[in-house]
């Protein structure tokens, strides 16, 4: 009995999960894994969803996790079909890959708003079981964005005129919800007409945000949160995604008004309209350092520096200035302190007015001189006078 035990403990059939010997990937393994696909996507109960990810504990786990965040976040209508790969392992672990084509769409009152059928490719990781079959281990990004429901386990924690979704864990170090919180307040204090609810999704990896994003890492590196739709088009409710390398590594003040920029940009709507960079951008970090108390020095450090040592911006910047990794802080100085100006000078009122007009479609040039009765080379002018004079004050 008891060399009976040790057998099965070293054997563990029951668990399916991978040993330190790899176990072959099956010879049909193509239609193996159309048949299980086709079953993850065809599951209508965390019951089916954890048979057709296969045996073992990892397997399990998977799907639990799985099927509470479609639960939580409100996800249906969802379809998987293999793509391809999976008939040869990749890993040393003599795991393989298989490349599948995942719907999915929004319920009524989902987390994640509203919004048309999705599709994107992702990549499926797998273990072969001694059974014949294959176990799932992991999803990420192929491609298309990574679906936030196939990202890991997520919380779903509600706030005042807000939602953060954490998933595997969150941003460490930081209450979300407190923050969204007064994010949600900062602009509505600002644009009390605003409707809507912000949403946060916080992953706990770069490489997750980069997933969500549909971008390479590399492209996320710099970046503390980007508001943009899951399927990159206006179709779609926005979200503000963190990326937790860059988000937690900022202190309290600076993460929130990064909080704050970004809701300011969901709430207003201003995802996918043609708005003028420095416009939107302006004004986001208008409202975000609206009830700021930071010195110049820290708000607008790096724009005044380089003012100061002689290198003056000939015009507002433009999308390119916004799409070029060098001086990137001083490019979002640069357009909050037009906005600065104009409020000191015509006051929060025609300000907001003037956003709410660009933002409806009014070219920029009637904007402005319907809210100041100035023209952009005007405003130009003003503005780079205002900088030499901010320079000076915090050299």
């Amino acid at each position: 009995m008891v060399v009976g035990a040790a057998i099965l403990l070293w054997q563990r059939p029951w668990s399916g999960d991978a040993t330190s010997t790899p176990v072959p990937v099956p010879s049909d393994a193509d239609e193996l894994l159309t048949d299980q696909i086709g079953a993850l996507g065809a599951a209508s109960s965390r019951a089916e969803l954890r048979e057709a990810a296969g045996p073992g504990e990892r397997a399990r786990a998977w799907a639990d996790a799985t099927w509470a965040a479609r639960r939580d976040l409100g996800v249906g209508d969802v379809a998987w079909r293999y793509v391809d790969g999976g008939q040869a392992a990749d890993r040393a672990d003599g795991t393989v890959t298989a490349r599948v084509e995942v719907a999915w769409r929004p319920v009524r009152g989902s987390v994640l708003g509203t919004g048309p059928r999705q599709e994107s490719t992702v990549a499926l990781r797998l273990a072969p079981t001694r059974s014949g079959g294959f176990a799932v281990r992991s999803v990420s990004r192929d491609d298309g964005a990574l679906p936030p429901w196939l990202a890991g386990p997520v919380r779903v924690v509600g706030a005042e005129g807000a939602t953060v979704v954490e998933i595997d864990g969150g941003v460490p170090d930081r209450d979300l919800v407190a923050q969204a919180r007064t994010a949600s307040r900062q602009v509505r204090a600002i644009l009390p007409e605003t409707s809507g609810r912000l949403v946060v999704l916080a992953p706990a990896s770069q490489r997750v945000a980069a997933g969500l994003l549909d971008r390479p890492v590399s492209q996320v590196r710099d970046i503390a949160a980007v508001t943009t739709t899951l399927d990159s088009t206006a179709r779609t409710s926005p979200v503000v995604v963190l990326n937790p390398s860059v988000y937690a590594s900022m202190d309290e003040r600076a993460s929130q008004v990064v909080m704050t920029h970004e809701a300011t940009h969901l709430l207003s709507a201003s995802v996918g309209r043609d708005v003028p960079a420095w416009v939107a951008e302006g004004f986001a970090d208008y409202v975000a350092l609206a009830r700021d108390r930071a010195p110049l020095s820290v708000s607008a450090g790096q724009v005044l520096r380089q003012v100061d040592d002689g290198d003056l911006p000939a015009r507002l910047p433009t999308e390119q200035d916004f799409a070029s990794a060098t001086h990137l802080g001083a490019v979002y100085e640069s357009a909050w302190l037009a906005f600065r100006l104009l409020d000191e000078r015509y006051g929060e009122r025609r300000v907001v007015g003037f956003y709410d007009s660009v933002l409806g479609g009014t070219s920029l040039e009637r904007a402005l001189d319907d809210s100041f009765g100035l023209g952009e080379a005007s405003l130009t002018r003003l503005w780079r006078a205002y900088l030499t004079k901010m320079a000076s004050t915090v050299s």
